[in-house]
């Protein structure tokens, strides 16, 4: 049976229903449950979320759940409406995911393991694995992000490489400037500023900032020799 398309009314309605849902806790204790089994039988339950949801469970509508419970059925019904969510996109095998998120293929394959690509699961044991770029990837943070948004970023860094071959000093330094411009702008901070508050780029596990962090510290490296 193929998939009925999900319009982003539809999306609208659902969470519209769940934040109703909320105002009721018994209501919405059972809701978080069956989408939660839901989500249990698909494997798409991301590990960082497994003992709340645990917690919940176990202990009941009891005073404490009570503060988990909204957590619990918004992170669920995320997780849900994804997978409900009708897939017409491109698809990245294993190496082309180790290239766009700079890591080794066996990281990819463990990322697998760990259900760290919300919803994924390999259809058999020595089968090339294909990951949709609207699939769900959680960081290492418990940060949710598409697949798509990575490969955005892998696709940007690779186009002004490319237009960056062979320039002329001049022209390498006008970039040098733009590019600190922009990183400047884009964390609100100069990278002393920055690096203060999230970490060295080279110690982080926020791929996006250890790939961009290691840029901008490059890019200051070279105007600053020059």
């Amino acid at each position: 049976m193929n998939k009925v398309p999900i319009t982003e009314q539809d999306k609208l309605n659902f969470n519209s229903v769940i934040e109703n849902t909320l105002q009721k806790p018994e209501q919405a204790e059972a809701m978080a449950k069956i989408l939660y089994n839901l989500a249990l039988r698909l494997n798409a339950v991301p590990q960082n979320f497994m003992s709340e949801f645990t917690r919940l469970i176990e202990g009941g509508l009891v005073e404490e759940s009570k503060t988990i419970l909204p957590k619990a059925l918004n992170e669920i019904s995320t997780t849900v409406l994804s997978l409900a969510e009708e897939d017409l996109s491109r698809s990245y095998t294993t190496g082309q995911l180790s290239k766009i998120f700079g890591v080794s293929i066996s990281t990819i394959n463990n990322w697998i393991d760990a259900n760290r690509f919300v919803g994924f699961s390999r259809a058999a044991k020595n089968k090339q694995a294909r990951i949709s770029e609207s699939t769900i990837w959680v960081s290492p943070t418990g940060e949710k992000i598409p697949v798509s948004e990575v490969a955005k970023l892998y696709q940007t860094n690779q186009q002004k490489m490319q237009l960056q071959q062979e320039p002329t000093k001049y022209e390498r330094v006008r970039y040098l400037v733009e590019m600190i411009k922009f990183y400047e702008e884009r964390y609100k901070g100069t990278f002393e500023e920055v690096i203060k508050e999230k970490g060295d780029p080279s110690m982080t596990e926020d791929f996006q900032w250890s790939r961009e962090g290691k840029e901008w510290r490059a890019f200051l490296q070279e105007i600053e020799s020059d």
